[in-house]
Protein backbone atom coordinates (compact mmCIF):
# COMPACT_ATOMS: atom_id res chain seq x y z
CA UNK A 1 0.00 0.00 0.00
CA UNK A 2 1.63 3.14 -1.14
CA UNK A 3 0.86 6.28 1.19
CA UNK A 4 1.85 9.38 -0.03
CA UNK A 5 -1.53 11.46 0.91
CA UNK A 6 -2.61 11.91 4.57
CA UNK A 7 -5.88 12.92 3.67
CA UNK A 8 -6.29 9.57 2.20
CA UNK A 9 -5.46 7.15 5.36
CA UNK A 10 -7.56 9.59 7.00
CA UNK A 11 -10.88 8.97 5.04
CA UNK A 12 -9.78 5.39 4.98
CA UNK A 13 -9.90 5.46 8.93
CA UNK A 14 -13.36 7.35 9.08
CA UNK A 15 -14.39 3.92 6.54
CA UNK A 16 -13.07 1.65 8.67
CA UNK A 17 -14.90 3.50 11.79
CA UNK A 18 -17.75 3.71 10.49
CA UNK A 19 -17.88 -0.21 9.10
CA UNK A 20 -16.66 -1.44 13.04
CA UNK A 21 -19.29 0.73 14.42
CA UNK A 22 -22.56 0.33 12.04
CA UNK A 23 -22.23 -3.22 10.90
CA UNK A 24 -23.82 -4.80 14.14
CA UNK A 25 -26.73 -1.70 13.55
CA UNK A 26 -27.14 -2.53 10.08
CA UNK A 27 -27.52 -6.18 10.56
CA UNK A 28 -30.28 -5.53 13.37
CA UNK A 29 -31.73 -3.26 10.76
CA UNK A 30 -32.07 -5.93 8.41
CA UNK A 31 -33.83 -8.08 10.88
CA UNK A 32 -36.58 -5.87 11.96
CA UNK A 33 -36.76 -4.97 8.08
CA UNK A 34 -37.12 -8.96 7.75
CA UNK A 35 -39.60 -9.57 10.70
CA UNK A 36 -41.90 -6.72 9.48
CA UNK A 37 -42.16 -8.19 5.97
CA UNK A 38 -42.65 -11.66 7.11
CA UNK A 39 -45.70 -10.27 9.56
CA UNK A 40 -47.12 -8.69 6.34
CA UNK A 41 -46.87 -11.90 4.55
CA UNK A 42 -48.60 -13.61 7.24
CA UNK A 43 -50.98 -10.72 7.38
CA UNK A 44 -51.82 -11.49 3.31
CA UNK A 45 -51.53 -15.51 4.00
CA UNK A 46 -54.92 -14.85 6.60
CA UNK A 47 -56.55 -12.65 4.02
CA UNK A 48 -56.37 -15.73 1.77
CA UNK A 49 -57.35 -17.88 4.23
CA UNK A 50 -60.23 -15.93 6.07
CA UNK A 51 -61.57 -13.52 4.06
CA UNK A 52 -64.25 -14.42 1.16
CA UNK A 53 -62.65 -13.12 -1.53
CA UNK A 54 -63.77 -12.45 -5.05
CA UNK A 55 -61.39 -13.24 -7.80
CA UNK A 56 -60.19 -9.99 -8.37
CA UNK A 57 -59.68 -9.36 -4.72
CA UNK A 58 -57.63 -12.63 -4.64
CA UNK A 59 -55.70 -11.29 -7.75
CA UNK A 60 -54.86 -8.06 -5.84
CA UNK A 61 -53.53 -9.51 -2.46
CA UNK A 62 -52.06 -12.24 -4.57
CA UNK A 63 -50.14 -9.26 -6.56
CA UNK A 64 -48.97 -8.08 -2.85
CA UNK A 65 -48.26 -11.17 -1.54
CA UNK A 66 -45.62 -11.35 -4.58
CA UNK A 67 -44.29 -8.34 -3.97
CA UNK A 68 -44.08 -8.55 -0.22
CA UNK A 69 -42.12 -11.50 -1.34
CA UNK A 70 -40.03 -9.88 -3.40
CA UNK A 71 -38.61 -7.11 -1.21
CA UNK A 72 -38.46 -10.06 1.58
CA UNK A 73 -36.02 -11.56 -1.32
CA UNK A 74 -34.02 -8.58 -1.30
CA UNK A 75 -33.95 -7.79 2.71
CA UNK A 76 -32.31 -11.60 2.91
CA UNK A 77 -29.73 -11.25 0.28
CA UNK A 78 -28.72 -8.05 2.20
CA UNK A 79 -28.64 -9.85 5.91
CA UNK A 80 -26.79 -12.51 4.24
CA UNK A 81 -24.27 -10.12 2.97
CA UNK A 82 -24.08 -8.57 6.47
CA UNK A 83 -23.25 -11.96 7.92
CA UNK A 84 -20.65 -12.28 5.76
CA UNK A 85 -19.16 -8.96 6.91
CA UNK A 86 -19.93 -9.37 10.66
CA UNK A 87 -18.26 -12.84 11.00
CA UNK A 88 -15.47 -10.78 9.68
CA UNK A 89 -15.86 -7.86 11.65
CA UNK A 90 -16.95 -9.66 15.19
CA UNK A 91 -13.03 -10.98 14.84
CA UNK A 92 -11.74 -7.47 15.43
CA UNK A 93 -14.80 -5.55 16.71
CA UNK A 94 -14.64 -4.71 20.23
CA UNK A 95 -14.48 -1.31 21.70
CA UNK A 96 -10.62 -1.51 21.38
CA UNK A 97 -10.36 -1.13 17.73
CA UNK A 98 -13.10 1.68 17.35
CA UNK A 99 -11.31 3.47 20.23
CA UNK A 100 -7.84 2.99 18.53
CA UNK A 101 -9.30 3.76 15.43
CA UNK A 102 -10.38 7.41 17.00
CA UNK A 103 -7.30 7.89 18.21
CA UNK A 104 -5.64 7.40 15.04
CA UNK A 105 -7.94 9.86 13.47
CA UNK A 106 -7.64 12.26 16.38
CA UNK A 107 -3.60 11.95 15.90
CA UNK A 108 -3.99 12.66 11.92
CA UNK A 109 -5.75 15.77 12.58
CA UNK A 110 -3.10 16.99 15.13
CA UNK A 111 -0.40 16.43 12.66
CA UNK A 112 -2.49 17.82 9.82
CA UNK A 113 -2.62 21.15 12.36
CA UNK A 114 1.17 21.37 13.15
CA UNK A 115 2.36 20.99 9.60
CA UNK A 116 -0.37 23.73 8.35
CA UNK A 117 0.85 25.90 11.64
CA UNK A 118 4.49 24.87 11.72
CA UNK A 119 6.91 27.60 12.70
CA UNK A 120 10.72 27.40 12.48
CA UNK A 121 12.91 29.40 15.36
CA UNK A 122 16.16 30.33 14.51
CA UNK A 123 18.97 29.13 17.23
CA UNK A 124 21.43 31.16 15.74
CA UNK A 125 21.44 32.79 12.59
CA UNK A 126 18.99 35.37 13.30
CA UNK A 127 19.12 37.44 9.95
CA UNK A 128 17.58 34.91 8.32
CA UNK A 129 13.66 36.42 7.24
CA UNK A 130 12.27 33.41 9.54
CA UNK A 131 13.75 35.30 12.67
CA UNK A 132 11.92 38.40 12.01
CA UNK A 133 8.80 36.21 11.83
CA UNK A 134 10.23 34.78 15.15
CA UNK A 135 10.42 38.15 16.83
CA UNK A 136 6.88 39.21 15.49
CA UNK A 137 5.30 36.54 16.88
CA UNK A 138 7.09 36.89 20.54
CA UNK A 139 6.02 40.36 20.30
CA UNK A 140 2.77 40.01 19.85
Amino acid sequence: MKIDNIDEVEEFAKEMNYFFTYIERTNSDLKNELRIKELEQDDLLHEIELSKLNAFELSKVAVRLRNVRQERRVIKDKLEFISTLKGFADKYNNKLITGDIAQLLKNIRKLKDNWETRIYKTRVLEDLKISKMKKKEESE
